[in-house]
């Protein structure tokens, strides 16, 4: 047995604090977890792992962890019978989840919303009814092909020439006798 052994930090009966302390050379830490004094009879050492011991396990500790277990049921309770209960609104989520394009449905006003519009235009191939006299079908998208080009545009970006006039010249007035 080694001489020199410390008190740690305790707590008394009365749920009073007291700080560690050192006791002398070939003297150890004794008595128990709720008094602690320095003796030299090494049948009462109160070893540091027995010191810690009583920290682990003191009312205030056991009381703590046994709290943090029921909130712990508490909570995983609450969730599981929300999600079996019809009126929660975790239930209904799960029973009806939105589409991604589906957002909440906000009417804008008291009124009736109106009709949608026709679609326009309509293929003649597609609409069971024949055309009407006067209209002539035509293609709803360009025929497949190369573009058209267009002589009027240049085909590519202008070229610079230092030596052409500005493309507008302001026409300066003419006076009499200037």
């Amino acid at each position: 047995v080694a001489g020199g052994e410390d008190c740690l930090w305790y707590m008394d009966k009365n749920g009073s604090w007291h700080p560690g302390f050192d006791c002398e050379f070939f003297s150890f830490c004794c008595g128990t977890c709720h008094q602690r004094y320095c003796c030299r009879d090494p049948l009462r050492l109160l070893t540091e792992r027995q010191q810690r011991h009583c920290h682990v396990f003191s009312p205030k500790t056991i009381a703590g962890i046994a709290s943090a277990v029921v909130l712990f049921i508490a909570i995983v309770t609450t969730i599981v019978c929300c999600f079996m209960c019809s009126c929660c609104y975790l239930y209904q989520r799960r029973q009806h989840p939105p589409t991604p394009l589906q957002g909440p449905e906000i009417p804008l006003s008291s009124y009736a919303p109106a009709a949608p519009p026709a679609p326009f235009p309509m293929d003649p191939k597609a609409s069971p009814m024949p055309p009407q006299p006067g209209f002539t079908p035509m293609a709803m998208y360009p025929p497949p092909g190369p573009a058209t080009q267009y002589p009027m545009y240049p085909s590519g970006p202008p070229v610079y020439n230092p030596t052409a006039p500005p493309p507008y010249v302001p026409a300066q007035p003419s006076y009499p006798g200037a």
